[in-house]
């Protein structure tokens, strides 16, 4: 099978690229012949796909909406130049077969964001270019009559795509992300109390993590909030990932906690952070489904997000997590918090942490798309 991959970056640090990577080795490990269309440039494209893939560069001009709609427009272009490819995109394009919605859906992250903005900003999302252009995209993407298969990464994307888009159930076809198991596992104590002394912190000493970039839309904010009501004032927060930290840093000092609080920055190697901290804090206002969640809870991590996160749905609550109903609810993410805070030696907690994501890999993520794109050409 010959299949053509959509994905506008192909070098960034995010869950979509990491999950371009996985699903090219193994379609070409699989033995069929995958051609990659991005906007990167081809040498650093090529490194970070492997020898496994072709690549086309997508020619794109302009801001980020003139990107959207000139990538939608030239990638079809240079498809149709190309005969018997099963166009398979993760990217939100015009005329895919199939498409992989791992960015979830975007006129229900619009309408969760919304309550969270001033009457000014809400007016001015309304009449953004760039929105506009993303939901005319969107929309004319979910009525391509060729459309054959849409894969969504949690059943809350599935459900929202049925919803907005009164897209045939039985066309939606939820697929997990995968996990790598050799880089996202539990420590031994011994092996831990290492790790943690290397990152200079004694063993006693509770580390609330955070990892994810776009810090506003995964809810820094309210988590610093919350972590300066926590009793324990020896805890640490820790915020890894990619974001302007400056105004974070200057609302931990009016809090009272700029000691207690560091910033990482963004990193590949983000098994470290897991395995050394207490709990997983993501109290995000939409998340397709959070690749962070996923791996925290191979590490034994147990994880504290919201219900707008598709993550959540691996959750048992009071057992390896806390799923609460909004970001802003600064009260209950502390509450959890200090639950898991309390109990961090407890064995049970990182069992059914570990146990709830058994069954992901990316050998079954492949797996399970390769029948869909087959199901999409029979």
């Amino acid at each position: 099978m010959k299949i053509a991959l959509l994905r506008q970056r192909v070098t960034a640090l995010g869950g979509a690229e990491t999950t371009l990577g996985y699903l090219v080795r193994g379609l070409a490990a699989a033995g069929h012949d995958v051609t990659v269309y991005g906007t990167d440039g081809e040498a650093a494209a090529r490194a970070a796909l492997g020898p496994e893939a072709d690549y086309v560069r997508v020619p794109v001009w302009g801001g980020k909406t003139l990107r959207v709609l000139t990538f939608a427009l030239n990638s079809r272009r240079l498809l149709n130049q190309v005969r018997g490819q099963v166009v398979f995109s993760l990217e939100r394009v015009l005329s895919p077969q199939v498409y992989r919605a791992g960015d979830g859906c975007h006129r229900e992250w619009l309408a969760r964001r919304a309550p969270y903005l001033s009457p000014l900003a809400r007016a001015t999302q309304r009449l953004s270019p760039f929105h506009r252009t993303m939901l005319l995209v969107e929309r004319r993407l979910f009525t391509f009559p060729d459309l054959k298969r849409v894969i969504a990464n949690s059943r809350q994307v599935r459900d929202e795509i049925i919803r907005h888009f009164n897209v045939e159930p039985a066309r939606v076809r939820v697929i997990y992300n995968g996990l790598d198991r050799r880089r996202f596992q539990p420590l031994e104590a011994e092996a831990r109390s290492e790790l943690r002394g290397r990152l200079g912190v004694p063993d006693d000493t509770g580390i609330v993590l955070f990892v994810g970039s776009g810090f506003k839309r995964k809810g820094l904010a309210f988590l610093l909030q919350a972590f300066s009501n926590l009793s324990d004032k020896t805890c640490l927060l820790w915020v890894v990932g990619k974001g302007n930290s400056a105004p974070y840093q200057r609302a931990a000092g009016r809090l009272g906690v700029a000691d207690r609080v560091r910033f990482w920055g963004p990193t590949h190697e983000t098994a470290p952070f897991y395995q050394a901290a207490t709990v997983l804090a993501l109290p995000t206002l939409y998340d397709p489904c959070s690749n962070v969640v996923l791996e925290a809870l191979a590490c034994g991590l147990p994880v504290v997000t919201t219900a707008a996160n598709g993550a959540a749905e691996f959750l048992a609550p009071g057992e390896n997590g806390a799923i609460i109903s909004q970001p802003d609810d600064i009260t209950g993410l502390s509450e959890s918090l200090e639950m898991f805070l309390d109990q961090s030696r407890d064995p049970q907690i990182w069992q059914s942490a570990t146990k709830a994501v058994a069954g992901l890999s990316w050998e079954a993520t492949v797996a399970q798309t390769l029948e869909v794109l087959e199901e999409a050409v029979s």
